[in-house]
């Protein structure tokens, strides 16, 4: 568990005398993790704007790790202030390089690279449990989705009419380089039309992903400034994503099976469930990292093993069924239903486990 930290949560320094990194800003530079970590500053701000100019690219997926890690760095120098101007780096290296794209390619990239400061800043926070990641998650596909509704709607059209449009010019030119293929085309465009919600969710999901490694890059050079990061094996779902998964599959059922049910009602319960497909899926790949690390496994059967994993998850859902089955099986015996610091991961209040 991330560690309790007294003088209300303000870093102890080299010497064991605590400073306020809030209101001192930058730490000087000198011996032992202070002068170390504020020598690594300018690295951390270059690395932040190294990121924001590559949120812009075909790269992007990589823009919140290297935001992560940098800013991580900066609030280890300077407290949650010290995010700012690593921020601000981002978002203007950011909009340098997406400018010529076009606006909405440029709220696109500041949005990705803003999403490591999302991870960072929760991080530092103490803020940073199974929940939060999933809150986390969840704010940023809605950064996006809201960027690309609002750019809709100034074309004088909604983001479902143009998704709709995108994905008929996408079906007619496959079906005029496949006319054989008509049935399959046909029905993959059906199942994209119902489930185009979720790819909002699977690019939050890869920049909150992004983000995490990101800081767990840093936990090297943060050594004992930083507050740990949260280990993947004891990642555990809150109540309420179970809550919800209970209300999404009662809603599912409904609409599959009532003749009257609306179609808005499919259309957002399948959306749920896929969305909550991404919580459990981790879940079970949270029991695989913990059962490899029980059984002493090297860095090469956990790669052989993670891969199967999540060719198995592609195509027969095998970690999401695995990790809504942890939710009552307990596989890693945890402290569910104890006190805060007995149940930190599942309750959602302390940061998890630092592996």
């Amino acid at each position: 568990m991330m560690g309790a930290w007294s003088n209300n949560d303000r870093p102890a320094t080299g010497n064991g005398r605590f400073e306020d990194a809030d209101r001192r800003g930058i730490v000087p530079t000198g011996d032992g993790d202070d002068g170390r970590l504020a020598r690594a500053l300018p690295k951390a701000l270059i690395v932040c704007a190294i990121g924001g100019a590559l949120s812009a690219t075909s790269t992007s997926v990589l823009a919140p790790a290297l935001v992560a890690y940098g800013l991580a760095l900066s609030a280890a120098c300077g407290g949650m202030r010290g995010l700012v101007p690593g921020a601000a780096l981002v978002a203007a290296a950011a909009a340098a390089v997406s400018i010529p794209l076009g606006m909405a390619s440029l709220a696109s990239a500041v949005i990705t690279g803003l999403s490591g400061l999302v991870v960072a800043g929760a991080f530092w926070a103490g803020r940073l449990t199974t929940g939060g990641s999933i809150l986390a998650v969840a704010a940023i596909s809605a950064a996006h989705l809201g960027a690309d509704a609002v750019f809709s709607a100034l074309n004088g059209t909604t983001l479902s009419a143009t998704m709709m449009s995108l994905i008929d010019a996408y079906k007619q030119a496959f079906l005029e380089a496949s006319p054989a293929a008509a049935v399959q085309i046909e029905s993959v465009a059906s199942l994209i039309e119902l489930f185009w919600p979720v790819t909002y969710v699977a690019v939050g999901f890869a920049e909150g992903a992004s983000a995490h490694v990101g800081l767990r890059l840093a936990k090297a050079p943060l050594g004992e400034r930083g507050r740990q990061v949260p280990s993947l094996d004891a990642y555990d779902v809150p109540l309420w994503v179970v809550a919800f998964l209970v209300a999404t599959a009662a809603a599912l059922a409904v609409a599959l099976t009532v003749p009257a049910a609306p179609q808005a009602l499919l259309v957002v319960s399948a959306n749920m469930a896929m969305t909550l497909r991404f919580a459990f899926a981790v879940q079970g790949l949270a029991v695989l990292a913990w059962l490899m690390r029980s059984k002493g496994m090297g860095p090469l059967p956990k790669v052989l093993l993670g891969a199967l994993a999540l060719y198995l998850e592609v195509q027969f859902v095998v970690l999401t069924v695995a990790g809504v089955f942890d939710v009552w099986a307990n596989f890693r015996h945890l402290g569910r239903g104890g006190s805060d610091e007995e149940n930190p991961a599942n309750q959602g209040k302390e940061p998890v486990q630092a592996g």
